[in-house]
């Protein structure tokens, strides 16, 4: 379930991109595991009734494209671009915060979500972990109201994530078991009885 993510890097890492100039012995390189998959749950995202549309449209897309990575060579490239052009199209948050015209973080986790009725809901367990939850989220807000909340997980626990705003989101308190469950409001209304 786990992966290794081998980065090289310059020994203090504040200049990647100066990294290939430097000498081989001012270079590091280190490992990174990262799951392959969050567990996720969802709590009261009502989607914004004038974002509805392109969150749909992107939903599909994003389900459409979700074996993107077993995709090799210039038609990867060509499909990254295409994919990373529409999330600009759509979101000023992905546009301005996320990526640059031809690259940025490609969140496929939103294909794992539909728009029922006003709500969006999780159709799996689980996400791929290709993007952070934070940056995720942080997509999201755009389409979502303020105070839906995304729970991710992996072995160490789970972590909430609030919206706060378009583009602003807040990170919760962890818990070392599993995310609260989504309780259906007809279950929720007779409990108080």
């Amino acid at each position: 379930m786990w992966k290794r993510n081998v980065k090289e890097g310059p020994l203090y890492g504040a200049f990647p991109l100066l990294s290939r100039a430097l000498p081989p012995c001012l270079h590091t390189r280190y490992e990174v595991a990262m799951p392959d998959r969050y567990r996720c749950r969802v709590e009261d995202a009502v989607v914004r009734p004038e974002k509805r549309e392109a969150l749909e449209g992107l939903v599909r897309k994003l389900f459409e494209r979700r074996h993107h990575g077993l995709i090799g060579g210039r038609e990867k490239d060509w499909l990254t671009v295409e994919l990373v052009q529409s999330l600009r199209v759509e979101s000023q948050v992905y546009q301005e915060e996320l990526s640059t015209k031809t690259d940025g973080p490609l969140p496929f986790a939103l294909g794992y979500f539909q728009v029922r009725g006003d709500r969006l809901t999780l159709v799996s367990d689980e996400v791929p972990a290709n993007v952070s939850p934070e940056t995720f989220v942080r997509f999201v807000s755009e389409f979502v109201q303020v105070g839906a909340t995304f729970w991710f997980g992996d072995e160490e626990g789970d972590q909430a994530w609030t919206i706060r705003g378009v583009g602003e989101v807040e990170r919760g308190a962890g818990t070392a078991g599993a995310a609260p469950r989504q309780v259906p409001e007809d279950e929720s209304a007779g409990a108080n009885n």
